[in-house]
């Protein structure tokens, strides 16, 4: 059994003292029947009370002072490191790029025109930035929430001075809309350079800060009338816990551990907030047994496996958590199940938080939210439909993809029956806002009028001007406070929100607290951007990531030393102290594509789902494509899904990076051997992943090569040839949590000396193997990989001593051209057909 029992090590949990915020004994609003319309209705009850003042309870005490203090002293300097780090990289971008290069990686866009935008941004006014009517813009990195420079000649030029700075709010294919502080002239042409964002560095420095308050204090003080929002969380005695005596021991060695095995490690058992509601704590003990005791009225939960139902009761009856989700396993699909479980069928009343570390995974949860899959019930007979979810999706709307928005806050807002109250504040906030820059005309003007007087009418317009800014302060309060209800009404008619760890902090979400909490890729997160969700009020929360993949992204090597790459979920599963499981059956790769990450990463633990269980056969669906480089065995009659291609290729050093343009070419000749062999694969299904920007960079445009994709039209006619288009080029971080039907691996490095770089990372290795479901081409030198020290490179290509991760990556490599070699899946180039006059001139 997977899951531990009742350990030796127990948590001095508080004694809670006041009245339970939320009681079991009643149902969740977004279940009522007159709420199962998707319009939000007006609530009878006021949104809590913001906090921070003292009468509220936010204030720190003592404790957890002494631990606080350490973990202050380890984590801010790695903040303040990161930060610095971040800005200098800019500031390094803006020096040392030709302004061609950051046009064409999307850092600048040249020559716009602009214009301030009738309505304002939370009273601030916004300007539009295009090329006009109908231009496109380029491609560009101007996402929304990130800051800009708006500059004549660029930000580091003599003349910026007056250098104008604002978060976009808005973006599309034409235009990028920023608010700014205050409004200049924006006539003549402008620039836009993307530049750094302090919101993630504050937010985090203020979830830190919030491990000082004590929630139950604020708890007590709440009313019938009005609660307040809960800062903080109930969970300090876990998080603080290594940091009890000396920083010594709360030092995490950024060095992997192995899987997850509960068995061997002392797990402390204690009830979550849902043990009160006996139906769902009896459930939860029921089904964390291997053989679950099933009653009458259980909730149907078709095609779930033992394990992911087994993790789903270990969220719901455990104060915290951690759920380990190896590639294609099904973590998203088991959170979305646990959801259901508490609002569907238990209808609990507690707000619930589900936060990851990126947008596209907010968005995957959500779809899946919204579109649950259709199963067959356990007796085999009928089709079953699990009930839909309400979520709602939190987020910059131009952030979000076109079929959720109807899922988002904006959306929700727009009908929601207070609408037409807070447009009506709006006109009058935009009118005193317009009354007010008129009287600041005329004092201007009088105070550069000669006559007598003008110090007399100037004195006029300045109490004016007080009473004005007075009003626009009533104004604005007002406003806000409609949206705040507004907000709190739809966020209580949901069944789940939502967000990203950073955006949770955002002012939309200040309406109320999050007793529970669900993290997802908490793996990709640093632990300050986790508590971020968890300072919401906390009660219980679940982790759900996997160490064994890409940790979070570390800038400074500073901040990566000290620790600050090393998550919360990882750190946790580090001390050995959390309930914990991980999921062990995957379902996307093809068996022989599984079984190496299988024994290397996971103790041969990941099993596989792609086989049929009566027959053993692998599923039809992850048959291997049809290409050259894919022998079939003469023995078997089957077809590899893995193949190494073995080049002699050399590489190259291109700026910081490291390129290799003769496989770039063997790239180009395998897409054209599928694209031509499989008539029903399409380019969305192909994905492409080197480790290297530069490689990135060269493999994007060999796929828009006008000669290449001549020569593939001439081969498959130019509709087909049309599909190389949708072939997606990424960095192994850009793939994480994707999968494709085909993946091919560009490697790029060859070289005597068996520097192999990020290569070594055997997190990053494991993600790279990991994407495929049927076909994975991997290109590279063998004798490089075989030859491979753990080593990281200067920029003179001068090796440096690696850190543990990267040696056990090295190892992971050797190993893995062994297991080819023994499995026969090395293929000469010589051998595997390339022809490269035949596509190259």
């Amino acid at each position: 059994m997977r899951l531990g029992g009742l350990a030796k090590v127990e948590f001095s949990l508080p004694r809670l003292s006041v009245t339970p915020r939320y009681d079991w004994r009643n149902r969740a609003q977004s279940r009522a029947e007159f709420r199962k319309s998707l319009v939000p209705q007006k609530n009878t009850k006021k949104a809590p009370a913001l906090g921070g003042q003292r009468d509220s309870g936010v204030t720190p005490d003592t404790a957890y002072s002494a631990q606080l203090e350490i973990y202050k002293k380890r984590y801010l300097p790695l903040l303040a490191a990161e930060k610095a780090e971040s800005d200098a990289v800019i500031k390094r971008r803006l020096q040392s790029w030709p302004l061609s290069k950051l046009i064409s990686n999307g850092y600048c866009i040249t020559g716009l025109k602009a214009f301030w935008l009738d309505k304002t941004n939370l009273g601030k006014p916004t300007g539009q930035f295009w090329f006009g009517p109908g231009h496109k813009l380029p491609t560009n990195q101007f996402n929304v929430g990130h800051q800009v420079y708006i500059t004549r000649n660029g930000p580091l030029e003599p003349d910026a001075s007056n250098l104008i700075f604002g978060p976009v709010i808005e973006s599309s294919d034409t235009y990028i809309r920023v608010a700014l502080e205050n409004r200049v002239s924006l006539q003549g042409v402008w620039r836009l350079d993307l530049g750094s964002s302090d919101i993630a560095d504050e937010r985090m420095r203020n979830a830190i800060d919030c491990l000082a308050y004590n929630p139950i204090v604020q708890e007590s003080l709440s009313t019938l009338e009005q609660d307040n929002v809960i800062q903080g969380t109930h969970l300090r005695d876990v998080l603080l816990r290594t940091f009890e005596d000396s920083p010594d021991q709360s030092e995490t060695s950024p060095s992997e551990t192995d899987a997850l095995e509960p068995s061997s490690m002392p797990r402390p058992s204690v009830p979550g907030i849902f043990s009160e509601d006996m139906r769902l704590h009896s459930w939860c003990m029921r089904y964390r047994r291997i053989n679950p005791i099933r009653i009458d009225g259980d909730p149907l939960l078709p095609g779930l496996n033992a394990i992911q139902i087994q993790a789903i009761a270990l969220m719901l009856g455990e104060r915290i958590s951690l759920v380990q989700g190896p590639p294609g396993t099904g973590k998203t699909r088991t959170i979305i199940e646990a959801v259901r479980l508490l609002k569907a069928h238990f209808e609990v009343p507690h707000p619930i938080l589900v936060c990851t570390y990126t947008n596209v995974a907010v968005d995957n949860l959500v779809e899946g939210m919204i579109a649950p899959n259709i199963a067959t019930s356990s007796s085999g007979l009928k089709s079953y439909v699990p009930p839909a979810l309400k979520p709602l999706r939190v987020s910059f709307s131009a952030g979000v993809k076109a079929s959720l928005q109807p899922y988002t806050l904006d959306a929700k807002v727009e009908v929601h029956p207070m609408k037409s109250e807070l447009e009506q504040m709006v006109v009058r906030l935009d009118d005193c806002l317009s009354r007010l820059a008129t009287v600041r005309d005329k004092i201007e003007k009088a105070r550069a009028e000669a006559a007598k007087s003008a110090g007399e009418k100037a004195k006029l317009g300045g109490k004016l001007c007080s009473s004005l800014l007075n009003e626009q302060s009533v104004k604005r309060s007002i406003y806000f406070g409609l949206l705040r209800q507004m907000t709190y009404d739809i966020c209580m008619t949901s069944d789940v929100i939502c967000t990203t760890c950073i955006t949770s902090a955002s002012f939309a979400l200040k309406v109320m607290d999050f007793p529970a909490v669900f993290l997802d890729e908490a793996s990709m997160s640093t632990e300050p951007a986790s508590l971020i969700p968890i300072m919401k009020g906390s009660k219980q929360i679940s982790l759900i990531g996997d160490h064994k993949q890409l940790p979070p992204v570390i800038v400074s090597d500073e901040a990566k030393k000290g620790g600050l790459g090393v998550s919360l979920f990882e750190r946790l599963t580090n001390e050995g102290t959390v309930p914990s499981i991980m999921l062990d059956k995957q379902y996307r790769m093809h068996p022989s594509i599984s079984s190496f990450p299988s024994s290397e990463f996971y103790n041969f633990e990941l099993q596989d789902g792609t086989v049929d269980p009566s027959t053993g056969a692998v599923l039809p669906s992850l048959h291997p494509p049809n290409s050259r480089h894919l022998v079939v065995d003469p023995s078997t009659g089957n077809r590899p899904s893995v193949i190494f291609l073995d080049h002699a290729f050399p590489e190259q050093a291109k700026d910081r990076s490291r390129v290799n343009l003769r496989e770039g070419h063997l790239v180009q000749q395998i897409v054209e051997d599928l694209l031509s062999s499989n008539p029903t694969l399409k380019g969305m299904d192909i994905g492409v992943i080197a480790p290297y920007v530069a490689q990135v960079a060269l493999l994007r445009n060999l796929m828009l090569d006008l000669d290449f994709r001549g020569r593939l039209s001439e081969l498959v006619g130019p509709d087909r040839a049309a599909d190389v288009l949708d072939i997606e080029v990424k960095t192994v971080d850009g793939f994480e949590g994707r999968e494709k039907e085909i993946i091919i691996f560009s490697t790029v490095r060859n070289n005597s000396k068996g520097h192999i770089g990020f290569l070594a990372d055997r997190r990053r290795m494991n993600v790279g193997l990991t994407r495929a479901k049927r076909g994975l081409f991997i290109l590279g030198n063998v004798q490089t990989l075989r030859a491979a020290k753990a080593f990281r490179e200067n920029i003179d290509g001068a090796g440096v001593q690696a850190n543990v991760v990267m040696k056990e990556g090295v190892l992971s490599w050797k190993r893995y051209i062994q297991w080819l070699e023994q499995n026969q899946l090395v293929l000469l180039q010589s051998h595997a057909g390339h022809k490269a006059k035949s596509i190259y001139v």
